[in-house]
């Protein structure tokens, strides 16, 4: 999508002939398209913007000085979290904070007020995890499995990314079916499908990078296995929770007549179940497409944004 590089470029998070080149080849524009199929034109425009920051952001933290330094990465957290909740952008701001702050504009002007303050609070999750990895990589801490799967949606970026499900199919979920046990599930384990997906495809990348927040090579560490065996594990967790999708989905429909759920309400929010099918195979597909992991960046060959932390 023209409209996506020509966004990076003009916000300055994509600079250069390097960067510009594999910011083409890690492809967001054909990851969101297979994520939001149905979306508009302006509401997959805004979700493919979206997602090139989350992943300029999470570069940040994992290849530039960010990364190995705590007190920058808290201080990143809490000027993009003062953005989401208002803040105007103060004179050391460059293009990671101008560039949200865009995003954070055009997603009000349509947003409910519910779904804007669940996503923002999602992101501040988001935030939050992306610092808990920094302290672990100063203090060399892999972290258990059980710990890691905790924290690994947030590290991914996950709930945010689907809350955009419900922006771009322009319904928003119900509480009373949000907080039902299946439709949690739903969400829950086609998270961890996608995240799960993610520590398989993309494990050479960052073995090469040095990164070890990554399920097969914390379930390696963990359990004294190797590498070929945590893969295989990590495989059998991707079907053992694409099956409680399956589930958890059938089991919606009770809750549907339970609660006496009219019809439109019911197509509405099966369409946002759809959307949670459609991050699992899309995301799958591109990431075995995009040179974001066949072609893996090393720390320190990003461009460092952390000027933008100096008052």
């Amino acid at each position: 999508m023209d409209h996506t590089a020509l966004w990076a470029r003009r916000m300055k998070l994509v600079d250069g002939k390097l960067s510009v080149a594999r910011f083409a080849g890690e492809s967001y524009a054909r990851l969101v398209a297979r994520l939001y199929p149905e979306a508009s034109f302006p509401d997959l425009a805004l979700a493919t913007d979206l997602n090139s920051w989350f992943h300029v952001y999470d570069d940040q933290f994992e290849l530039a000085e960010v990364g190995r330094d705590p007190e920058l990465a808290r201080r990143w957290v809490d000027k993009t979290d003062a953005l989401l909740r208002g803040g105007r952008l103060d004179r050391s701001a460059g293009p990671v904070l101008r560039g949200l702050a865009d995003i954070r504009d055009r997603f009000r002007m349509h947003a409910s007020e519910a779904w804007w303050n669940r996503f923002a609070d999602h992101f501040r999750l988001c935030f939050e995890t992306a610092v808990w990895e920094v302290e672990n990589r100063v203090q060399g801490r892999i972290p258990d499995t059980d710990s890691y799967i905790e924290h690994k949606l947030n590290i991914a970026y996950v709930p945010p990314s689907f809350d955009v499900v419900e922006f771009v199919e322009h319904f928003d979920v119900p509480e009373a079916i949000r907080t039902s046990e299946p439709y949690r599930r739903l969400v829950l384990e086609a998270g961890h499908v996608v995240v799960c997906t993610n520590d398989i495809i993309g494990l050479n990348r960052e073995l090469a990078q040095g990164e070890f927040h990554n399920l097969v090579i914390v379930l390696s560490n963990d359990a004294g296995c190797s590498l070929e065996e945590a893969v295989g594990r990590v495989n059998d967790m991707i079907s053992s929770r694409i099956e409680r999708f399956q589930s958890a989905k059938q089991e919606l429909l009770i809750v549907f007549d339970e609660l006496g759920v009219g019809h439109n309400t019911r197509e509405g929010t099966l369409r946002c179940v759809t959307g949670l099918e459609h991050w699992m195979r899309g995301y799958h597909d591109w990431a075995l497409e995009s040179r974001r992991f066949s072609d893996p960046i090393l720390r320190g060959q990003v461009p460092s944004f952390h000027d933008e932390l100096l008052d």
